[in-house]
């Protein structure tokens, strides 16, 4: 791995580390008792208990108690915009069918529903509610307060109203499987529910392959939105276009994973998690950041995935994984204030909470039996709450865990940090930069190596026009984007006061580059009707001509003793400097991370490859009536690629002062194209071949070249075990003696 890449590594890693551990003291106790569901004071600190008995009136047209019973089935959990509270509790087996709970702000059970009378006056009973949603009568469709419940021992969603006369849900409409030919009805069971505030209903059915159930509010089927990339290995995708049709049907559920959650924000873009991708795709995808293979997506309504994936890796759980280390499954997923949303790890019990673009925010939580931690974490969502007198916001994080001494939620409030991180937020996203400044900088105060208060102060004073202090910010943490923009402007203002100075440098040097080229012309044209050995002055100019003229160039480096053994190596240091240069001397929007490799390392790869190059062409024309010796195949290399220096140095330079970086690519591009041609057309004249021989030689050569790599590296391996062998017949004659 070259050090670029582990230096990066290490700062992501440091990075992320240091956002998992403050993320610790993101979220804090709620206060300092634990209730159980009926509100009654347990224990000090922070886990709320569910399971104890409880006693609380049915909901729906049905009358009478509830029963006694445990919470033991909790699958996932929803609050409105009230504050209040609810459970899909999927009961424990047939004799306990399941029920939803219905909480108050301050975790009391105010109600059940388990059973329910339709619309054709038929008693019904829910059987293993898994999923909820509710939607406020301010901003859902029609206006009103609704509860989807996702009855998936029926195979359907039922949908109950809140009755503002009686202050209770009263049922209102059931939406079975919708009429179509595309979905079977082993394939619509119903466990997980989102519908948008246009009315549009989104349902996850883990049996259904196709993506997202889309249906409107009546029940009519409107499509699968969101289907994923189909599965399966290489092979399987290959054997797949050879099999017949029956085949392929057999095979079908291997095209797509299907998605474990779903949950839809306040304006109508869906996000959905998947907790079964394969592994191996997964740790993949920590650093390259696909959609296709992420746990996380974020849909519009066509079911196009427009997540931002700004931050360092994935958004999608843990990073820093290590070959034991099992990767996240994402099990649910709670859309917070100011664009943020948090996701449950439920292999690791852990919450990650990101911004808008991705960028990780703080991620905190473990396994275990501690109080404040999670022995099995199903679901998560947000309690927001308004005081009466001050009008404060407050959103509280509300965990469900599967305990084993009893289902339990546990509530995390915001800690001054995190509400620092998020009125930064409110305050960016107002595009009051100036306050979502002074924002930043207290959370700076609180940890140092939060990479978007860097950002969001950088951006603020850019807006200020500040630019030169803004590309310091922007450079802590890495932001190459508005980097570039602030540069661009610092270099305008500079530019403005120094124009006419900088033409006439510009101008003077292409006069002197040009004057320079014309004598060398005239030097190497009065050398060439020179008798006798040429000067090593001599020896060096000639590479000016071979770069213009490369079929009699090297023809009178070989024939008329043009060039050396000396004029090539050195020709081939100031490559190898001028490649140094390149490494250290890039500026920052070309190396943001500023890593460079040693002279020594540069300067000896180089040497290596050429070496290499060098002794794989002569084998090869030994064997093909190759006329170049190995000194003259050695010295044409050499000058072959001397003109890559000069490129070098000046793509080198133009970092310093464009933001564009096609044009400095453009630039490196020709440089090797241009030492390509000259090598290919040296080695055809040294070996007097014709163009397609030697064509096919210099593909040989490229893989000879790898040839001896292998052998190499076989015969260094071979010498490490001799080494051991005979270390250990030293060690075990000396133990005997």
């Amino acid at each position: 791995m070259k050090l670029s890449k582990i230096l990066t590594l290490l700062l992501c890693v440091i990075l992320t580390f240091t956002a998992l551990c403050v993320g610790t003291f993101a979220y804090e106790s709620y206060d300092t008792y634990t209730y159980d569901i009926d509100g009654e004071v347990l224990q000090s600190p922070v886990a709320y208990s569910a399971s104890n008995s409880y006693d609380a009136i049915a909901m729906g047209l049905g009358t009478g108690k509830f029963g006694s019973k445990t919470l033991k089935g909790a699958s996932d959990i929803m609050t409105d915009d009230e504050g209040n509270i609810y459970i899909a509790d999927a009961g424990e087996n047939d004799s306990d069918p399941g029920r939803i709970l219905l909480l108050d702000y301050s975790y009391h059970v105010t109600a059940a529903i388990s059973e329910y009378v339709d619309e054709y006056n038929r008693p019904q009973k829910l059987k293993k509610p898994k999923g909820l949603f509710i939607t406020n009568a301010a901003t859902s469709s029609n206006g009103e307060k609704e509860l989807f419940i996702c009855d998936s021992g029926n195979s359907k969603v039922v949908v109950f109203r809140y009755d503002e006369a009686t202050a209770s849900f009263v049922y209102h409409h059931t939406l079975e499987k919708p009429e179509t030919a595309l979905l079977t009805e082993t394939e619509f069971v119903p466990e997980s529910i989102a519908v948008d505030k246009y009315g549009k209903i989104f349902i996850i059915s883990p049996a259904c392959g196709e993506g997202i159930i889309a249906v409107s509010y009546e029940g009519e089927f409107t499509g699968f939105i969101g289907s994923q990339k189909v599965g399966g290995t290489a092979w399987e995708r290959i054997v797949r276009r050879f099999q017949t049709k029956e085949q392929i049907l057999a095979t079908a559920k291997k095209v797509t994973v299907a998605y474990t959650n779903i949950t839809v924000d306040s304006d109508g873009f869906i996000y959905v998690v998947t907790g079964n991708l394969d592994e191996s795709k997964q740790r993949t995808n920590i650093e390259t950041k696909e959609a296709d293979n992420s746990p996380v997506k974020k849909l519009n309504t066509a079911g196009s995935e427009i997540m931002k994936r700004n931050g360092f890796f994935d958004p999608g759980g843990e990073v820093v994984l290590s070959s034991m280390q099992k990767v996240s499954s994402i099990k649910d997923i709670a859309i917070g204030r100011e664009g943020t949303w948090s996701i449950l790890d439920w292999q690791h019990s852990r919450i990650f909470t990101y911004d808008s673009n991705g960028n990780l925010l703080f991620a905190f939580g473990d396994s275990g039996d501690q109080l404040g931690n999670g022995e099995g974490v199903v679901a998560l969502t947000y309690q927001r709450t308004v005081d009466s007198e001050t009008g404060e916001e407050t959103y509280v994080m509300l965990l469900l865990d599967k305990a084993t001494n009893g289902n339990k939620i546990i509530p995390y409030t915001p800690s001054a940090y995190c509400d620092k991180i998020m009125d930064a937020l409110s305050q960016q996203n107002q595009h009051i930069y100036s306050g979502a400044q002074d924002y930043w900088q207290q959370v700076l105060t609180l940890n140092n190596n939060f990479d978007l208060a860097y950002i969001g102060i950088g951006k603020a004073l850019y807006s200020q026009g500040k630019y030169e202090e803004a590309m310091k910010y922007l450079a802590k943490a890495y932001e190459t984007e508005y980097y570039a923009l602030a540069f661009s402007k610092q270099q305008s203002s500079v530019l403005g006061k120094w124009l006419l100075v900088v033409v006439v440098l510009i101008v003077a040097i292409v006069v002197l580059i040009a004057k320079f080229m014309g004598w060398a012309k005239k030097k190497n044209k009065a050398t060439s009707l020179k008798r006798g050995q040429k000067t090593y002055g001599e020896e060096l100019l000639y590479v000016f001509h071979t770069m213009f003229h490369p079929f009699d160039g090297f023809w009178d480096l070989k024939h008329e003793k043009r060039g050396s053994v000396r004029a090539a190596l050195t020709l081939l240091g100031v490559t190898g400097i001028a490649l140094f240069y390149n490494s250290i001397g890039k500026a920052y929007l070309f190396n943001p991370r500023g890593t460079f490799s040693n002279i020594l390392t540069v300067v000896g790869g180089l040497v290596a490859i050429v070496m290499l190059w060098v002794t794989a062409n002569w084998c090869l024309t030994c064997l093909f009536e190759g006329e170049g010796s190995y000194k003259d195949i050695f010295v044409t290399t050499c000058y072959a690629i001397a003109p890559m220096a000069f490129i070098l140095i000046v793509s080198t330079i133009l970092t310093n002062f464009m933001t564009d970086t096609s044009v400095v690519n453009l630039v490196m591009g020709i440089g090797y194209v241009w030492c390509g041609f000259l090598l290919f057309f040296g080695m055809l004249t040294i070996h007097d071949y014709p163009l397609g021989k030697n064509l096919l030689i210099t593909v040989c050569t490229i893989v000879a070249m790898i040839v001896i790599l292998f052998v190499l590296f076989l015969f260094v391996t071979l010498l490490g075990k001799m080494g051991t062998f005979v270390y250990s017949l030293v060690s075990e004659i000396g133990d005997r003696l």
